[in-house]
């Protein structure tokens, strides 16, 4: 059974979660001491600067290749195994893994180093399924952005301790041993963490696995596209993100020294911003969405990521400062030469609004995904991720080896083809943008209260009524339902000039009076027929009008007829604060009110379709509001 906690420091003092958090926290922190370790070593190691560049790339690759090799079976494995048990399988290897690797380093042998690291990605690769679909089998639905925020700040802090950890060990005369000594006893604290992960059933333990590449990789990409469209579309979004993330990573040093000309202390300082930034928009993402899965603050975080990648592209004028160009600025000299301080404003901009873009879209995945095909849709999340780091590099390859481009022109590439893609995504899944309208008018017009959401189920076919207070209340349900809704709307409006687009990009359902148009009467009944075949849910108004006093009219028998068609449960609700407010009708001796209005949103628990009456299911929605009333008084 699972106890939800109500803030984040109390799931991370869980037991159902701390562990799994500590485990991934020390495997983040053991491969970037390591990696970070070995490239610093094959850049001194190598006698020319090719022969570096290629070192650090051939690494690189052998990393990124289990990725594209394993991640199938990974996926499958995850699938059919007792996860706990598989994750302490896979941190045990970590430990011979690192055996080998301490070796490497003491005895500064490249290939041992290069061998490492191979080994290294194929143990990630068989971890990244479990850390992601173990969450929701041990945190509640309204944890998941909580526990996601959680897992990629913890991830972002951990590459950035590893990094400097290995960057200045590495080069000290002791270095070799501290990094030997330090990678095993990461290794060994990882393992001990992974014993106290509580167990967690396998989701498909009948699921054939296979060791040929190609058909289990075939079989992840099979399980995604078996996906509901905004799961593909966030998978997508992820990589994308891991494309942005991978090109600022490895220019960032670059950038600094060159444009910023910054020295070394300015680029680890960059580093630090950068990456603290990611892990601080992943906590506040779980505060703005209010411990919910809010796909509202996605488009928020992506116009925030192109809007500080197009300030960050705009190159400060050194020279002006006084400065000679062959001169490298101090941490205290960039902080106080003109605006030049604000570079890290756009930084630390570019990685709070990455964790607002990539946390909801993770939690989306883990909660929308067929329990039985979730380890395989992450583990094809992870293929795409290492293709669209590839994809990284060939376009840094491109764009500024071949083409000759400037830093400062990739990254204003990069803000182009983030709006761009952005655009594409939420054209393709319009409950991003939709989700977006929502989030910015409730938090600019209304304070909302939400009670007994978990009562609208998160699978299957059901319909949502409630009373009808204001022209926005489907806004208000749709924000607190874990899931997508189809509302029935009165055709005159629907097809209104000003409001079809948004309709239809919420895929309503338009209805008309039955003696005015039968047609669209009877195509409407129709549509919401296949709606409740396919397992969607509906929300209609039975009242059929807006109130004009505030008060709760007769229900219609129209939500009879639906049930009798489709026999599914019936979700009650109760919109409270909506009458009154600027959006609602108001009578001739009302003006609208322009302050915030505290709104309420109280959702019943769901109906049997047997027992399914006009009459019934108003006095459920007039004892909700009565429920409401005593918790205000």
């Amino acid at each position: 059974m699972k106890t939800h906690s109500k803030n984040q420091s109390g799931l991370l003092n869980s037991k159902r979660f701390l562990p799994l958090f500590i485990t991934q926290f020390f495997s983040a922190v053991n491969d970037n001491v390591y990696k970070q370790s070995v490239l610093i070593l094959l850049v001194f190691q190598a006698a020319t600067l090719a022969d570096g560049a290629l070192y650090s790339n051939i690494a690189a690759g052998l990393f990124i290749l289990p990725f594209f090799l394993f991640s199938g079976m990974a996926g499958q494995l995850a699938e059919k195994t007792e996860k706990s048990k598989l994750i302490r399988c896979v941190k045990l290897c970590e430990i011979p893994i690192m055996v080998v690797g301490a070796l490497s380093i003491y005895t500064q042998s490249i290939w041992l180093m290069l061998t490492t690291i191979f080994f290294m990605g194929f143990q990630s690769t068989f971890f990244g399924p479990l850390k992601y679909s173990i969450l929701p089998q041990h945190v509640g639905p309204d944890e998941l952005t909580k526990a996601n925020g959680l897992v990629e700040s913890g991830t972002f802090v951990a590459i950035l301790l590893g990094t400097i950890f290995g960057t200045y060990y590495i080069t000290q005369n002791v270095g070799p041993a501290i990094i030997s000594i330090a990678v095993l006893v990461l290794a060994v604290m990882g393992y001990l963490s992974s014993r106290f992960i509580p167990i967690s059933a396998a989701n498909e333990p009948n699921l054939a696995f296979t060791y040929n590449i190609y058909a289990s990789t075939k079989n992840v990409f099979s399980a995604l596209n078996s996906q509901t469209e905004s799961v593909g579309k966030s998978v997508l979004g992820i990589s994308w993100f891991w494309l942005i993330g991978a090109i600022v990573l490895t220019t960032l040093p670059n950038y600094v020294k060159h444009v910023m000309g910054g020295n070394e202390l300015v680029v680890t300082s960059a580093l630090v911003v950068f990456s603290l930034s990611i892990a601080v928009g992943s906590l506040l993402c779980e505060k703005l969405s209010r411990s919910r899965i809010e796909l509202g603050i996605v488009p928020f975080g992506a116009i925030l990521i192109t809007l500080f990648l197009y300030l960050l592209s705009q190159e400060p004028d050194i020279i002006s400062y006084g400065i000679q160009s062959d001169e490298l600025l101090t941490l205290k000299q960039v902080l106080n030469t003109g605006d030049m301080q604000w570079h890290f404003v756009w930084m630390a901009g570019i990685g709070i609004a990455s964790g607002f873009y990539t946390v909801p879209l993770y939690a989306l995945i883990q909660q929308r995904t067929e329990e039985a095909c979730r380890s395989r849709v992450i583990a094809a999340n992870n293929v795409l991720n290492a293709l669209f780091m590839v994809c990284s590099a060939i376009l840094s390859i491109v764009t500024l080896s071949i083409l000759q481009w400037s830093i400062s022109e990739l990254l204003l590439l990069l803000a182009g083809l983030n709006l761009l893609i952005s655009v594409y995504i939420y054209t393709k899944v319009p409950e991003f943008f939709l989700r977006f309208i929502i989030y910015i008018l409730t938090i600019c017009m209304y304070r909302v209260k939400t009670r007994g959401e978990i009562n609208i189920p998160e699978q299957g076919a059901a319909v949502i009524v409630a009373n009808h207070a204001s022209f926005v209340d489907w806004m208000f349900i749709l924000a607190a339902s874990p899931r997508p809704i189809r509302f029935m709307v009165f055709a005159p409006i629907y097809y209104s000039p000003a409001l079809h687009w948004l309709f239809k990009m919420a895929k309503a359902i338009p209805i008309d009076s039955e003696k005015a148009n039968p047609e669209a009467f009877k195509k409407a009944f129709d549509d919401v027929a296949e709606a409740l075949e396919r397992g969607e849910l509906v929300g209609i108004f039975p009242e059929g009008k807006l109130t004009d006093d505030g008060g709760i009219d007769m229900f219609r028998r129209g939500i009879e007829r639906i049930i009798e068609r489709t026999p599914v449960a019936v979700v009650p609700v109760h919109l409270g604060g909506l009458w009154g407010s600027m959006f609602s009708r108001k009578t001739k001796w009302q003006l609208p009110r322009l302050k915030w209005s505290l709104v309420s949103v109280s959702v019943g628990e769901p109906v049997a379709a047997n027992k399914v009456k006009a009459d019934n299911l108003r006095e459920r929605v007039l004892d909700l509001k009565q429920l409401h009333s005593k918790n205000n008084d």
